[in-house]
């Protein structure tokens, strides 16, 4: 037997002995219409658009991702409704854009708001999720029947969960709702000291069998070629390559349940990548999302190449297993265009930042298209420094010492710490978002015309960010209210306070001086980003 399948087949059996399984309870008969499928969402955490082979990149970082591609349906330009964990899982789990499910921060939904999870079980799907349960919270609006918690990044550990939820499913002659929530690639990343911590130091079931070094990768256009920059994105790569080995035991894990063709499987991510100008900013690196799905009789697989949102999925799923869709959510499904039914696809996506995980708020309203992203950073004018954990590690620090001798990334950290209040980027002859055109006079027609269209979705929404974005367009300051702890630290994930980058003269607050670390809990669960 290879080391592998002896490591696996050792850790469910370890798993299945100190988890037995539930007693078995006569489910209801499903609804009238609704299909007995299965449904598979496994997500991943941070994970960048660039990063997976079937998106082009070169690297073989994602060999089960590009297979499971390969039979399925791709959507190539998901947006996710937020670029931060919990509001947008909340988001997909509920098909509501985050100030339309609760507070629209790090916060749970509003007590009973029906989510994906709600739904299922209720009509007679037995419900299971492995990790990342502190951010689908609360409890009314996600039953499942069985939880797996913790936050390791052991690649066994969600096929552990499949083969004992199945079973479960199985002894309930239910279908199964399962949802496997990957850590990877989330900080701190693969081989960086807060990792070899948390990952039991890279032994056993943590390890990769190929690491990638600073000369392996490609820095994206919005970050500088610098060696710390390398040798931090060397590590995230390497955390994906570890993302895509669970991937990998899922699916292994589905096959031998004797599920597989009775089974939808989505694979999605939250949003895009921890670093500067990404993660919780509200630009193109941090709002994409990889979206792949394949289910019984869909026929040949495609690639879809028109503006969809992650608030979409629940609709797509309940509409395939035959259950009907809540009236009045934000999602549309996508089940008319994979049937090749002429759908008008949106102009538009917008996206939603609002409060993050150490309870400050930073909000930020962008709305893009295929080409061009306007951005509203409402926090920008107040002199906060930006407080996340995409600021954590090497990047930002590498940004800010280089910045001691080359003006241009000194100005660069200096955006990226303390925003700038609204920008205009053509992203196909400037991807990496460098050039702000709000001023170009060549372009206030096309301006104008996204600014109205955001402001017709703000106003649809009841956004409560509305009379703030409404000022800025009228030249004058928003204001941002802080509620939350302001100051506090990061999540877990963050491997120390960022740098503090020279404020601009006008700054009325200060950078914090230091960060403690805190953490939060909410039903059980430690707050990350």
């Amino acid at each position: 037997m290879r080391k592998r399948e002896f490591l696996t087949s050792s850790f469910l059996a370890t798993v299945a002995a100190a988890m037995p399984a539930q007693a078995a309870n006569a489910k209801p008969a499903l609804p009238a219409g609704a299909k007995r499928l299965n449904v598979l969402i496994i997500t991943c955490d941070d994970m960048d658009i660039s990063a997976p082979g079937y998106m082009g990149n070169k690297h073989g970082l994602t060999p089960n991702l590009d297979k499971l591609a390969a039979r399925s349906h791709v959507f190539e330009a998901c947006r996710g409704a937020a670029p931060i964990c919990m509001p947008s899982r909340e988001a997909f789990m509920s098909g509501l854009v985050p100030h339309r499910n609760g507070p629209g921060g790090f916060d749970p939904m509003y007590e009973g708001t029906p989510s994906l999870c709600s739904i299922l079980t209720k009509a007679g799907w037995y419900s299971a999720a492995s990790h990342k349960l502190e951010h689908m919270q609360p409890r009314s609006s996600f039953p499942w029947d069985d939880m797996l918690g913790g936050g390791d990044r052991n690649v066994l550990s969600h096929a552990a969960e499949i083969n004992r939820a199945t079973a479960n499913a199985k002894a309930k002659g239910a279908p199964f709702f399962i949802n496997c929530n990957i850590n990877d690639p989330h900080r701190p990343f693969y081989g960086s000291p807060g990792g070899l911590k948390k990952d039991n130091n890279n032994q056993g079931p943590f390890k990769i069998p190929r690491e990638l070094g600073p000369d392996d990768v490609d820095v994206p256009p919005f970050l500088e070629d610098l060696p710390d920059i390398r040798r931090e994105i060397s590590q995230y790569w390497n955390s994906i390559q570890r993302m895509d080995i669970a991937v990998g035991e899922i699916l292994k894990a589905l096959k031998a349940s004797g599920e597989e063709a009775n089974t939808i499987v989505l694979f999605c991510n939250d949003h895009g990548m921890p670093f500067p100008f990404s993660k919780a900013s509200g630009y193109d690196h941090g709002t994409r999302v990889p979206v792949i799905l394949g289910y019984p009789g869909m026929g040949k697989p495609q690639r879809f190449k028109d503006l969809c949102c992650n608030v979409d999925i629940m609709p797509t799923i309940l509409e395939l297993v035959g259950m009907p869709v809540p009236k009045g959510i934000d999602g549309k499904s996508w089940l008319p265009r994979m049937r090749g039914e002429k759908v008008a696809a949106p102009e538009f996506i917008v996206t939603y930042v609002n409060g993050v995980s150490n309870g400050s708020l930073f909000p930020v309203r962008t709305i893009q298209d295929h080409r061009y992203s306007l951005i509203y950073q409402i926090w920008a004018d107040s002199g906060r420094k930006f407080s996340v954990d995409s600021l954590t590690g090497l990047t930002f620090k590498a940004m800010v010492q280089a910045g001691q001798s080359d003006p241009k990334i000194a100005e660069r950290a200096r955006q990226c710490a303390y925003g700038v209040p609204i920008s205009f980027f053509d992203r196909e002859v400037d991807p990496g978002q460098r050039n702000n055109l709000i001023n170009d006079p060549a372009q206030q027609a096309r301006i104008a015309h996204m600014r109205d269209a955001l402001l017709a979705e703000m106003v649809r929404t009841k956004d409560p960010q509305l009379d703030n974005v409404r000022t800025m367009i009228a030249g004058g300051k928003p204001v941002v209210v802080q509620t939350g702890r302001k100051g506090a630290g990061e999540g877990e994930g963050a491997e120390g306070a960022a740098p503090s980058a020279e404020a601009p003269a006008a700054a009325s607050e200060p950078a914090p001086a230091g960060r403690r670390r805190r953490r939060r809990r909410r039903g059980g669960g430690a707050q990350e980003e």
